[in-house]
């Protein structure tokens, strides 16, 4: 039985003593190590993904900023375009006045009555002023009706050239209510120097939509030449 049992023995543990506990300790290493490495695979998509992303927004806000800087230098050239236009280079012969007149300050019929008396006579008193203050320079004022190509629904003739006298007619019509108003305000002197003009559909200020009401305005200038001299 002795002998039996050496047998066994020898069979059961033929590496030597501390084989099982090696080898469990080799099965949970392996399996730990599989663990780590699933998980830094994980990892490491997570984080491509991650990088991925902010690349995205990065390029995104760089879009949204160039964006907003053409816009910006946009508004600003139109800012300084206007800006030039209200207070031109010395040399210049025409400078704008700081307020204008749109047809949705005016009666459609008759285009002879603005819709706001007193709000019209308060700007066109600014006009007055602004003109005061720039009359050394540029002595002249310009009322200056234009039209949109919007023809008269009622109108018997409706031949271009009849749609444009009539256009014409209606943009002097309202440049003259302007200009009558500020005669109201003017010296006797200064009324010498104002010119009432139309130029009636063509000058649209949105050529795109010639339709428009946008078109019928009243614009004021002033300038430094009109006529000839009196000899």
């Amino acid at each position: 039985m002795a002998g039996l049992g050496n047998l066994l023995s020898d069979d059961t543990n033929q590496f030597g003593p501390g084989t099982d506990l090696t080898v469990s300790i080799l099965a949970v290493m392996l399996v730990i190590s599989l663990i780590t490495s699933h998980l830094y695979t994980d990892e490491k998509s997570r984080r491509q993904l991650t990088e991925r992303r902010n690349q995205d927004l990065v390029a995104k806000t760089a879009a949204l900023s160039r964006a907003v800087d053409d816009a910006k230098t946009a508004e600003r050239a139109r800012s300084a375009e206007l800006t030039e236009l209200k207070n031109p280079a010395p040399g210049g012969n025409f400078k704008l006045a700081a307020e204008f007149f749109t047809a949705a300050d005016f009666h459609a019929r008759p285009v002879t009555r603005v819709l706001d008396r007193r709000g019209t006579a308060a700007r066109v008193a600014r006009i007055v002023d602004d003109y005061r203050r720039s009359s050394a320079e540029y002595p002249y004022i310009f009322v200056i009706g234009h039209s949109s190509m919007l023809d008269d629904p009622d109108a018997a003739d409706r031949r271009e050239n009849a749609r444009r006298s009539r256009n014409m007619e209606y943009a002097l019509r309202r440049a003259a209510l302007i200009t009558a108003m500020m005669q109201e305000q003017l010296t006797a002197e200064e009324n010498e120097r104002l010119v009432a003009a139309s130029t009636g559909e063509f000058d649209l200020r949105n050529p795109a939509e010639p339709l428009s009401q946008e078109n019928a305005w009243v614009e004021v200038v002033f300038g430094r030449e009109w006529k000839l001299p009196r000899n």
